[in-house]
């Protein structure tokens, strides 16, 4: 069937060619630095597009400043350290690795391996199909030019394999907005963590590339996630873009892939590794190959998988031009896309009282002699004076250790609660106090997690098995976990959120589901991750109850009521050069941001400083016992958070935090700067403007002293020439256009 329809694929373009050439359009004048190579193949009110049909590169003239942008590199000068085939990597529109019989991984590009070639033109746009004949691989490709820049498309349809060689990966114009060395001031965006900036530089002190998979690695091509409580893992990229700035605040472009992420990966080359060039660019995976062990000493053979993934490839890229063009710029695009899709609604309720999330633990187990017995660590009674004690608005309250035995249990299906923390009647009364306060009451569940060594599904029918034919393994705080398949996530999240909406009017906070994607390779029941996604969407379309979900990745923004435990950091990788708060800005005034809790921060006043720049809201992990009590438990990691050791820090960090974020809360960022070294301004959209001051020097702004290690609240932006070096004199007449409203400095703050 494929087969038939890559067939009609092909004469559709056969007929587009046939139809005739693309046109020169009369009267068009060609920009200076597009070769005669190139035609003009589409133009709106904002672009032009031109392309090369001989290696399908094209340039865009962005019409309101003038700027090109290049897709490919034209020529390569003698300092460029590039050899043949990585020239025709770059000049070529498209280049593919592929697998030989022995698993071996080959490259082909246009401009190197003689492919056949049909192009036609289309409304506003190309499409072609290339041919690589001698290794039996076809491949089609569509670009067209729309409103905010580009859409550059691979159909599943218009990908064949009729040879031995196996297909495993396709790279889609690898040298878009590449720059030589330093000669441009600018940097490329990547989504590790939070954000993370790599300025172009001659040199790095890098070694390697930036390689960094969409939403993860596949575990069901690796099947076990290695887990070391000791080591803390790089962040997954959980949203699909990247982009570059050429001269800040001049020209920038934004990439997103709409399809296709799930297999996609996002490679970034700064200058000096290999080549002088900085570029970065989107690779698609469709195979690829796995140790198949054949004995228990462990000996085994290399294979590749038996079936090639199936997927449509779809990227946007957005051109950015002058104040816009940062990655302030970035974010806003990208919001302005989900917004467009659906996929983001502006909160309700803007202004008043920001939330903090307060997370209990309630029970643990522990074993005694032959059997298990649960430790009550706060039960709903504890809970309910903790929070009549803080008495703080709109508390986001979940509930960790909720089942029977406590945490290291399997939660069941059919609401119950550990009999030591109360009844389900004790629970209930909670929840609709904590509503009363503004707040929510959720449960904590890891939907995709199956204890090991826990009663309560079946090995046999409930597990994702990987292609090796061996259950997924994991963890999940600290407890080794399988994980179960799609059909047993979905009947077991459903049964439990439908339990917890009726007799409790809660929500779930989930776990696990919003960052974990895996393929399922279970005979008769194969799912790949494109296929998983589809289903959670469909599973939290369906279902009427509320979920707040820890670090979500895109897929799942428009289902969640609140973001936990955000990221305020990247990975921390040499060649990167600043972190940034690109996941806040996309989401801020749209999905409440809640950052990981403080009690377990290393430096908790430089923590909260970040999050009053980023626009996020407390966290804290409470209990009523002291953690001595759980010290032989899974829960060890739980290691400072007794309310009588923490009360007062969290009245503190909330009513700082509040001061700042209260008054623009609901509110989108629309700017950020640094004003100085260690001093950043961030902008909303009602014009309030916070200013944090993260070094160990008093800085004056508006009239107003900052001291060292604390930030302020302005009814109105300031810019970078209002704020000068700290060492220098500034009297209150030097600002006379705003001033600050009434916020308590951190310093000044007590519980």
């Amino acid at each position: 069937m494929k087969r038939i329809v890559h067939s009609l694929f092909v004469c559709a373009w056969l007929f587009g060619w046939m139809a005739g050439p693309l046109p020169v359009r009369a009267g068009v004048e060609r920009p200076a630095g597009i070769p005669d190579s190139y035609d003009l193949a589409a133009e709106n009110a904002t672009f032009q597009l031109y392309f090369d049909r001989s290696t399908l590169a094209f340039k865009v003239v962005d019409k309101r400043s003038g700027y090109v942008w290049h897709s490919n590199l034209d020529e390569a000068e003698p300092d460029d350290k590039l050899n043949r085939t990585w020239i025709a990597f770059a000049r070529s529109g498209i280049s593919l690795d592929y697998l030989d019989e022995k698993a071996t991984p080959r490259r082909a590009s246009i401009t190197n391996a003689n492919p056949e070639m049909t192009v036609a033109a289309i409304d506003q746009g190309f499409t072609a199909q290339v041919t690589f004949a001698d290794i039996g691989i076809s491949v089609g490709i569509t670009v067209t030019l729309e409103a905010a820049g580009v859409r550059v498309e691979i159909p599943s349809a218009s990908v064949s394999e009729t040879g031995v060689a196996r297909l495993h990966m396709i790279y889609m114009y690898p040298f878009f907005g590449a720059t030589r060395d330093d000669q441009v001031p600018g940097y490329m965006v990547i989504p590790d963590g939070c954000g993370s900036l790599i300025r172009f530089a001659a040199q790095t002190k890098a070694q390697t590339m930036f390689y960094g998979r969409y939403y993860g690695a596949d575990l069901g091509m690796t099947g076990v996630r290695p887990f070391d409580p000791q080591v803390r893992p790089a962040y997954t990229l959980s949203l699909p873009v990247m982009g570059m700035v050429h001269g800040e605040k001049q020209n920038a472009y934004l990439a997103i892939v709409e399809k296709g992420a799930a297999y996609g990966e996002l490679q970034a080359h700064p200058a000096g590794i290999i080549t002088n060039f900085n570029f970065m660019y989107n690779a698609f995976i469709y195979n690829e190959s796995y140790f198949q062990p054949t004995n228990r000493a462990g000996a085994g053979v290399t294979m590749i998988q038996p079936r090639t993934n199936a997927f449509d490839v779809v990227i946007h890229y957005r051109f950015i031009t002058g104040a816009d063009s940062d990655y302030v710029g970035m974010a806003r695009s990208y919001r302005q896309y989900l917004l467009e899709q659906g996929a983001l609604e502006p909160v309700a309720d803007g202004g008043g009282d920001i939330g903090i999330r307060l997370e209990f633990l309630g029970a643990e187990k522990e074993k005694v002699l032959f059997w298990q017995r649960p430790i009550p660590m706060t039960t709903v009674a504890q809970m309910q004076a903790i929070l009549s004690d803080l008495a703080l608005p709109n508390p986001e309250v979940v509930i960790y250790g909720w089942q029977p035995r406590g945490a290291a249990t399997l939660p069941p299906t059919k609401l119950k609660l550990e009999r030591a923390l109360g009844s389900l009647r004790d629970l209930r009364a909670l929840s609709d106090s904590i509503a009363a306060q503004g707040g929510r009451l959720s449960l904590y569940f890891d939907p995709q997690a199956a204890l090991q060594d826990e009663a309560g599904y079946s090995r046999r029918y409930d597990l994702a098995m990987s292609i090796m034919r061996t259950a997924l393994q994991g963890a999940s705080r600290n407890k080794r976990t399988f994980y179960f398949n799609l059909e047993a996530l979905t009947r077991r999240y459903a049964a439990l959120s439908a339990q917890v909406t009726e007799k409790l009017d809660a929500g779930l906070a989930v776990d696990g589901l919003g960052y974990t994607l895996y393929s399922d390779f279970r005979d008769g029941r194969f799912a790949n991750r494109e296929d998983a996604i589809r289903a959670y969407q469909r599973l939290l379309a369906e279902d009427d109850g509320m979920a707040a979900f820890y670090r979500p990745n895109d897929y799942l923004w428009a289902y969640t009521a609140a973001y936990y435990d955000v990221p305020m950091m990247d990975s921390g990788y040499i060649y990167t050069s600043e972190t940034v708060p690109f996941v806040q800005t996309v989401l801020a005034g749209y999905v409440p941001l809640y950052g990981p809790a403080l009690n377990f921060s290393a430096n908790v006043q430089d923590d909260l400083l970040r999050h009053a720049d980023f626009g996020v809201y407390p966290s804290f992990f409470l209990t009523h016992e002291g953690t001595a009590a759980i010290l032989n438990t899974s829960s060890r990691w739980i290691y400072t958070s007794s309310y009588q050791q923490w009360g007062d820090e969290v009245k503190r960090a909330y009513t700082w935090l509040n001061g700042l974020l209260g008054p623009v809360r609901g509110q989108p960022i629309v700017a950020r700067e640094t004003l100085a070294d260690g001093v950043t301004a961030t902008r909303y959209a009602n014009g309030k403007q916070i200013v944090v001051n993260y070094t160990a020097q008093p800085v004056h702004i508006q009239g107003v002293d900052i001291p060292p290690k604390d930030a302020v609240l302005l009814d109105s932006a300031i810019s970078e020439c209002d704020i000068p070096p700290c060492d220098t004199p500034l009297t209150e007449n030097a600002h006379a256009t705003t001033r600050p409203t009434t916020t308590r400095l951190l310093s000044e703050v007590t519980p």
